[in-house]
């Protein structure tokens, strides 16, 4: 295959995997990040220190025909979030840099750009079998960033070059911690676990390798102009996810459903404050039954997840505890 591909935020906890797959199966990579490498990349993968809400990745690298885009670059809610202007920061990268590498993308008319959005672009869920049809409402600043950057996406991209733009559930997997680095800790020491709810709602994940095959399904397919869900496929209930996980850990933690409502609005008012225990989008949708349907991308891509939800959480547990992350 006679394409070189270009990863921005490429040394992220997707793009590092990922970087060193597409390596490892052939292809051309050149990784780009405002970051040091911190060699986790092989040493035949082209890394350029950027940072592109500052500078044009045309200034440092000669754009080709055959190039592939992969914009995995994003400010999410595990970076540092300012009190003020959490709008235009959010922005500054998930949406500017999407535009200027759209746009740097069908000037040179490049083989093709694939951009990972994330499922919080539904907003709540109407329905809990969410497929790519469903209205978008996001109720976030994050959510409405990487709308936004779809909009401009699509539109300049139409009728010039191959757009494949994939909306992943929580992606998880070894070294992933986030929100689930609380979860991990009171269940390592035996605490109590609350639910925001009664904990029969569903609760999705997608595995780091499942996102990485289907950006090569993507790219064996010719990168089709489609969005696409991505997430895993067998339903789980949330208080049987962290029952199972408080078993797999051997510990002596017991689940402590709360009333969704009365939480909700206790984490409100500390977001207020700027105590961010959860943030807007985490928490309204905590107690939500929410399930993306993934048969778009199984039936134009061949794409199957491989891992369930219940295994993801289990290894994450593991990865956690090996590394020392105890707090």
């Amino acid at each position: 295959m006679d394409k070189r591909i270009i990863i921005f935020g490429g040394l992220g906890f997707l793009g590092s995997r990922l970087a060193n797959k597409l390596n490892k199966i052939g292809l051309e990579v050149v990784v780009v990040d405002k970051v040091e490498s911190k060699n986790i990349l092989n040493e035949k993968i082209n890394y350029i220190k950027l940072d592109l809400t500052k500078n044009s990745i045309e200034d440092f690298l000669d754009i080709k025909k055959k190039d592939i885009f992969i914009n995995l670059a994003s400010r999410q809610y595990h970076n540092k979030i300012p009190y003020f202007g959490r709008q235009n920061w959010f922005d500054e990268l998930n949406l500017d840099v999407s535009k200027q590498t759209i746009q740097l993308a069908t000037y040179k008319e490049i083989a093709g750009y694939i951009f990972f959005s994330t499922d919080m672009v539904y907003g709540i869920p109407q329905s809990n079998n969410i497929t790519e049809k469903q209205i978008t409402n996001p109720i976030g600043e994050y959510g409405k960033s990487k709308l936004k950057a779809e909009y401009e996406l699509l539109k300049f991209s139409k009728n010039k070059i191959p757009l494949t733009i994939f909306r992943p559930r929580l992606i998880s997997g070894p070294g992933r911690l986030g929100i689930f680095k609380k979860l991990f800790n009171l269940i390592y020491y035996s605490n109590l676990v609350p639910l925001i709810g009664n904990g029969n709602n569903c609760y999705q994940m997608v595995s780091v390798d499942d996102c990485i095959s289907a950006i090569i399904c993507s790219i064996e397919n010719q990168i089709p102009n489609e969005i696409f869900n991505l997430a895993s496929q067998k339903k789980i209930k949330v208080k049987n996810l962290i029952n199972n996980l408080i078993i797999h850990a051997n510990s002596n933690s017991k689940v402590l459903p709360l009333n969704a409502h009365f939480i909700q609005n206790i984490l409100r008012i500390s977001e207020i404050f700027g105590l961010n225990i959860m943030h807007k989008e985490q928490y309204k949708i905590a107690d939500k039954d929410i399930f993306l349907d993934i048969t778009k991308a199984n039936v134009l891509l061949n794409w199957q997840p491989k891992y369930d939800d219940q295994n993801m959480i289990n290894k994450a547990y593991n990865f956690w505890k090996k590394s020392s992350m105890i707090t």
